[in-house]
């Protein structure tokens, strides 16, 4: 009975007034040190075998087995142990946990003898879960939670859930989990309720300091805001810090409570990790544990696809591996071809096809994650590029800059003379030009073209006037005229 009054204590001192009370308070209960000594903010990282209690789509980003077991030393002599662990099956990772607590020294007093004898109380529950990848970005999850609580005088038995998502980009992740899902704690004919809550938490990677945020809201207390931080001071220990304004009531224990931190020491394949979290006049909390990463080697898959500068269309070509495999093969009729059980690391991919300059790329292979290779391939030769800049409402050569981007780069001045000019040996492919008018009373044009290997390319090109500018006639000298101005029959 000691163990639930004194959890119900500083877990639910927050709670605004009137609202009921909720069974099971272990449910509350913060799991592993890495994640205690960042304020207690983890739904949007969730990436270790933890991710089952915080976030269960976070296992989805778990590429390797991994075992850890955990250690709580609370006040009262309350004591909590937590064994966890991540299996990678299918296209994501099964996750398997169990927590036990207990309270040894209570006190019991016969009514009949009057006699006193010591005894012990226990709670603990059983969570099984998995969390898919459904693309590179997107993690869903789910977990089911079998509960059991000994009072002493009185047992009780329950079933809850966990759903979370979780969305990954490149340096920042965001999470959502709803947990403790379910219909109650059943204690003989009663049936109270569980601390059903929903947690929102975010991530960001700012070059080698993680930032952790999370707010939690539960059906029975106001929600709480938690802030945490992770640096790697050397590459084997990691500094932690944070901060949380719940569940605890820190205005009443005294601003200490509000704090935490701890270390990890990662020697690798297994990983050291302390928490420190004080609660004020209540006591000091310690939390050790020690993970560990199972042998077994996972592969990733990479999708390669073949694109043409400029056009986009696919290219047939041969591609060379280097790197975490070797090998050569070749891209189907719509230039992708995939590429499975590769092993983790850097894979060099060269793309080589009749008519194209080789082409190479690279990417960081990461086990049971599909990865899009994209090779732009630009036509290989030389051709020939002529122009003529026009004024659009006269029909007159302007005077423009022109600047053109594509396998070759470079800029040239046409005349208002002539208006013409002519790129001799320039390397096939796609190609953007930029006409920049010198007479400032006519607006910038692009446009885009493709150089053909062996042929002269040609363009006439319009440049309109700005508005609010007189527009002058087109000459009209009596003679049918093309549309660059020109007479007919020139």
């Amino acid at each position: 009975m000691a163990t639930h009054v004194l959890l119900l204590a500083f877990l639910t001192a927050g709670w605004p007034a009137g609202s009921g009370t909720t069974a099971f308070p272990l449910l509350r209960v913060p799991l592993g040190p890495r994640a205690c000594a960042m304020g207690e903010a983890y739904t949007g990282l969730a990436d270790d075998v933890n991710a089952l209690f915080w976030n269960p789509a976070g296992l989805g980003q778990v590429a390797a087995s991994q075992l850890a077991f955990s250690h709580q030393e609370w006040f009262a002599d309350i004591r909590d142990e937590h064994l966890g662990l991540v299996l990678p099956v299918g296209s994501g990772s099964l996750g398997v946990g169990l927590v036990f607590s207990t309270t040894s020294g209570i006190e019991v007093r016969d009514p009949e003898s009057g006699d006193h004898t010591e005894t012990s109380a226990h709670s603990g529950y059983a969570a099984l879960g998995y969390g898919l990848m459904l693309n590179d970005r997107l993690h869903v999850g789910i977990s089911a939670k079998g509960l059991y609580d000994d009072l002493i005088e009185q047992t009780g038995a329950g079933v809850c859930f966990d759903a979370g998502v979780l969305l990954r980009a490149e340096r920042f992740r965001l999470g959502c989990a709803a947990r403790n899902l379910g219909w109650g704690m059943r204690y003989g004919q009663d049936n109270i309720a569980l601390p059903m809550g929903l947690h929102v938490g975010a991530s960001y990677a700012l070059r080698r300091l993680n930032v952790v945020a999370d707010i939690s809201a539960s059906v029975d207390r106001l929600p709480d805001a938690h802030l945490g931080f992770e640096y790697p001071l050397y590459d084997i220990f990691m500094a932690r810090a944070g901060c949380r304004l719940g569940p605890q009531d820190w205005r009443t224990l005294s601003w200490t409570s509000a704090l935490t931190t701890g270390f990890g020491i990662n020697l690798g394949r297994f990983a050291l990790d302390y928490a420190f979290v004080p609660y004020g006049r209540l006591g000091l909390t310690h939390r050790l544990s020690l993970r560990t990463t199972l042998p077994g080697q996972q592969f990733g898959r990479v999708r390669i696809q073949v694109r043409e500068l400029g056009t986009g269309a696919p290219v047939v070509a041969t591609f060379l591996l280097e790197g975490s495999q070797q090998g050569n093969s070749y891209t189907e009729p719509d230039g992708t071809f995939t590429i499975e059980g590769v092993e983790p690391g850097w894979l060099k991919v060269t793309a080589s096809a009749e008519r194209f300059y080789p082409q190479t790329e690279s990417v960081l292979v990461e086990p049971r994650r599909t990865h899009t290779l994209r090779i732009v391939v630009s036509r290989s030769g030389y051709g020939a590029l002529w122009g003529v800049v026009y004024s659009a409402d006269r029909r007159r050569p302007l005077s423009a800059r022109i600047e053109y981007s594509g396998p070759e780069s470079g800029s040239l001045t046409t005349t208002e003379k002539e208006g013409s000019f002519t790129l001799r040996k320039l390397r096939a492919g796609a190609y953007r030009l930029e006409i920049v008018p010198a007479d400032t009373t006519y607006l910038a044009q692009s446009e885009t073209l493709t150089v053909t290997p062996g042929q002269l390319t040609s363009r006439t090109l319009f440049c309109s006037p700005r508005s609010g500018f007189p527009t002058a006639p087109a000459p009209n000298d009596g003679e049918p005229r093309r549309e660059d101005g020109e007479p007919e029959g020139n």
